[in-house]
C-alpha cells in the first residue's frame, strides 16, 4: 500500500509533548536529515519511556516514519 493511502491522525489529537517531539523531528528533517533517538532525547528533555511512547504513537498515526537512520516526517501537505 502506498503511504499516501494510509490516513494520518489529526494533529489536533496530539498532546503538547507529542507535538514537541514531532516539531523536533521536523526541524531536523527539513535539512534532509533523519532524527536519531539520541538526538531527539538531547533536544527534548523527557524520560526515555515518554520519548519512545510519543515516537511510537506518531509513527502509528503516520505523522513520522522510522528509518534505519532515524525518524523522518511522514506524508504532509505543506511546503518545505
Amino acid at each position: 500500500m502506498d503511504e499516501r493511502d494510509v490516513p494520518r491522525g489529526d494533529v489536533q489529537e496530539l498532546s503538547d509533548f507529542e507535538l514537541a517531539v514531532y516539531e523536533t523531528v521536523a526541524e531536523i528533517d527539513k535539512e534532509r536529515g533523519a532524527a536519531d533517538f539520541e538526538t531527539i532525547g538531547a533536544l527534548v528533555d523527557a524520560p526515555e519511556e515518554d520519548l519512545w511512547a510519543a515516537l511510537g504513537h506518531l509513527v502509528s498515526i503516520n505523522h513520522l516514519h522510522s528509518t534505519s537512520k532515524g525518524y523522518v516526517l511522514g506524508p504532509h501537505d505543506w511546503a518545505p
